[in-house]
């Protein structure tokens, strides 16, 4: 009778048996994995990074709203929020913790008093994603002196519309 490890059998069964040991430490190493915590991890998606204000009046304060929503796995945490210049303001509101499919916002102020031409501001948001990669959201617009309400004083109220926009004004006057 043959030895029974250089049988077929023996050497089928031994080499099953490394397959079944390779699959379950490669298994292993993909749970630990960063691609597992990536997956499983808190993301948040902005629905628009950029916004242009457009051509604008000197003097008005301008609004608007960068939503949100979490489509990871995990709690989203809203760390921490800084704006590049102190004429630009960013707030989170009470809210800074935000569940799978949850929406949110970060609001952003720009004063324009004071500024004049093409105007870029940067807001960047820090959460616990796992990638740790800051999210940079940027306002724009164009000041123009000329637009200016009467006196010079700037004090032309912006008009909103629902989505959150401010409107252009062209002559000068408040948006009606």
């Amino acid at each position: 009778m043959k030895n029974f490890l250089e049988t077929k059998l023996a050497k089928t069964l031994y080499f099953i048996f490394g397959i079944a040991i390779i699959v379950v430490a490669m298994g292993y190493v993909v749970k630990n994995s960063k691609l597992a915590a990536t997956i499983n991890s808190p993301k948040i998606y902005f629905y628009d990074t950029k916004h242009d204000f457009g051509k604008v009046p000197q003097g008005p304060q301008l609004q608007y709203n960068f939503k949100f929503t979490n489509t990871g796995a995990q709690p989203l945490k809203i760390d921490k929020v800084q704006t590049s210049c102190g004429c630009t303001g960013a707030t989170v509101g009470a809210k800074t913790e935000y569940l799978k499919g949850e929406t949110g916002e970060i609001s952003v102020t720009f004063n324009t008093q004071g500024r004049e031409g093409k105007q870029e501001k940067t807001i960047t948001v820090m959460t616990n994603e796992t990638d740790g990669v800051p999210k940079p959201l940027t306002i724009t617009c164009d000041i123009s002196v000329e637009m200016t309400g009467p006196n010079n004083s700037g004090d032309i109220p912006p008009k909103t519309n629902t989505e959150g926009k401010i409107q252009k004004v062209e002559d000068g006057t408040a948006p009606k």
